[in-house]
Order: C-alpha cells, then sequence, then structure tokens
C-alpha cells in the first residue's frame, strides 16, 4: 500500500512540474505513472512553452529584431516581426529583411 502511495506522488509531482513549465498535466500524470522515474526526469528536462516567445520580445525590446518580432521605429513598441501597421500607434511598417 506503501508504495502504491509513493507510486501516486511521483505521478502527481510529474504533473505538477509538468503544468509549471506549460505542459498537459494529465499526460504526464499517466507517464508518471507507468514510468515514475522516467517521466520525473523527462519533465525536468524539458523546455517550457512560452520561454522563447517572451524571450524573442526581450531580445526585439534590446536589439530592434529578433526572430518573431521587432521594434516600431515611430513608438519602439515590440510588434510581429511579420506585421505591416503597428497596433500600438497605428504607423505603416516597412516588411523586414532578411
Amino acid at each position: 500500500m506503501e508504495l502504491f502511495i509513493i507510486w501516486l506522488a511521483l505521478a502527481g509531482v510529474t504533473a505538477y512540474f509538468a503544468k509549471q513549465k506549460g505542459r498537459d498535466p494529465v499526460g504526464w500524470f499517466i507517464l508518471g505513472f507507468i514510468f515514475p522515474a522516467i517521466g520525473l526526469i523527462a519533465v525536468w528536462l524539458v523546455n517550457p512553452l512560452g520561454v522563447d516567445k517572451q524571450k524573442s520580445i526581450e531580445i526585439a525590446r534590446k536589439f530592434g529584431v529578433s526572430s518573431l518580432y521587432r521594434k516600431c521605429p515611430f513608438c519602439a513598441e515590440v510588434v510581429q516581426k511579420e506585421a505591416v501597421k503597428c497596433k500600438h500607434c497605428q504607423s505603416d511598417l516597412e516588411p523586414v529583411k532578411e
């Protein structure tokens, strides 16, 4: 009985860390229940979702352009790289040259 409780706890911890990283906690709970040690190690190794977007915004703020965003030359707010009109100041934007 104690082994089953520990097994469930490991699956729960796996699901908790998965949710903190923006992943599906139910799927990770199942993985953690079937393979407790592997699931726990795997969830620690996966990259969080959404971090690349935030990192890309910070890069665009600092350097003017990133892989996903760029800074508006008129109001200096960050907009998507493909944007043709700034959502902040409504200025027309030139296409970004790669």
